[in-house]
């Protein structure tokens, strides 16, 4: 568990409502400005992979290492050498369509170069938006079918937005995240951002549960679920952070743009829950609490009326 030493560090009951919610706030602001600069710039709000515009992909098996494949490929357009931790098995994508002069060309070298030792797939740029559509009907279908499941458990608004703009801002600043370093979209960060989805909630229907269903003092309750909650989301970074690691040193690509992705957004819901998430529900009970006292003072206020005009 989390000492109490270095939980007193970041205990969050100490600070205003409205300090808690700044910063998330103008991340998720800053984040919208990076997605629509994407957008302007290359056409969509994130860079798009070989699997949403089409083009041609090689695996091949070989000793070379992958600046040998670019020299040797220097020619066609090589968009990305990668291997797939599959022995010495090497994926190469390049910026062809299977119509090209340079697709024969490709075909050509390969057969000369690497005989049976290869496998070619070209995806066209009719089935990449085909690609697009399907990953964006995935997660918006997950993101809605999220919100509906908030939305029914706790059935009061403030709440159940809070926990649904913490998840939605968890994705949006790992997605601004992925268009710093350059990563482009594929169905590995599509399966990653998916999976955000049920990790960005976890921690908030904590905090959520504990201080509306939990008796006790309101800050008590934040700090419980929060020592709780960041346990929880500590020992996934850890967990998603070695899976990074050993993806990184034997350099397979899409395990370790999944776990990039999923170290983003994991980040960014620390921020999330423990800010803007707790910020908006502690907001919501203090005003609901100050009206319960106002309305009980109005009351007794009246019925002491009442007896003195009585006497």
């Amino acid at each position: 568990m989390i000492g109490e030493r270095q939980f007193e560090k970041v205990d969050i009951t100490r600070y205003e409502v409205k300090k808690l919610v700044l910063i998330p706030l103008i991340l998720l602001l800053a984040s919208f400005i990076i997605l629509g600069y994407t957008q302007v710039s290359v056409g969509s709000p994130v860079r798009l992979g070989m699997d949403f515009i089409g083009g041609t992909m090689v695996k091949i098996s070989t000793d070379k290492s992958a600046d040998d494949l670019r020299a040797e490929f220097a020619d066609l357009p090589l968009v990305l050498v990668a291997k797939t931790g599959i022995g010495n098995e090497k994926r190469l994508e390049f910026d062809i369509s299977s119509e090209s002069q340079e697709y024969h060309k490709l075909l050509d070298r390969l057969e000369m170069q690497y005989s049976d030792r290869y496998e070619i797939k070209t995806i066209s740029a009719v089935f990449g938006k085909q690609y697009q559509r399907q990953a964006l009907v995935a997660l918006i279908t997950a993101f809605l079918l999220m919100a509906i499941v908030v939305f029914v458990v706790f059935r009061i608004f403030v709440p159940s937005f809070a926990v649904v703009l913490s998840a939605f801002s968890d994705i949006t600043i790992a997605i601004a995240c992925m268009d710093i370093i350059g990563m482009k979209l594929s169905l590995g960060t599509v399966a990653a951002l998916l999976m955000l989805i049920g990790y960005s909630v976890d921690s908030d229907i904590l905090l959520t549960t504990n201080l509306l269903r939990k008796k006790g003092e309101l800050f008590d309750n934040i700090r419980s679920a929060m020592k709780t909650g960041l346990m929880m989301t500590s020992t996934t970074i850890v967990a998603i952070f070695a899976m990074f690691i050993v993806s990184f040193l034997i350099d397979i690509t899409i395990l370790k743009d999944i776990s990039i992705v999923l170290l983003f957004g994991l980040v960014m819901d620390l921020m999330n829950t423990w800010l803007l998430n707790a910020g908006i529900l502690r907001w919501y009970i203090e005003r609901k609490e100050s009206k319960r006292k106002r309305y009980i003072k109005q009351k007794q206020g009246k019925g002491g009326k009442k007896r003195a005009k009585s006497s």
